[in-house]
């Protein structure tokens, strides 16, 4: 689904977990936890129409480690896209 009109919506929701060397680094998801393996944890986010072809999406990533030592790590993104 696009978000192409002014009020249009989407929201999601993911959980991952990627154990350690389940897959090679350079293929995992950068986003999540800045990317490689040992890693649990979820991904919400929401986009909506602010006009025509143009449309804000906010998205929240928080991973923990599985094995090893605690690390924890949140990221927050924010995108303006516009199409013409």
């Amino acid at each position: 689904n696009e978000i192409k009109e002014l009020h249009d919506w989407q929201v999601f929701m993911a959980y991952k977990r990627i154990e350690r060397d389940a897959v090679l680094d350079a293929f995992t998801d950068s986003d999540f936890r800045l990317g490689g393996t040992d890693a649990k944890g979820y991904a919400i986010g929401a986009s909506y129409g602010l006009g025509k072809n143009t449309a804000a999406a906010l998205r929240f990533f928080s991973g923990d480690s599985i094995s090893g030592p605690p690390l924890s790590i949140d990221v927050v993104q924010f995108d303006l896209n516009v199409r013409f």
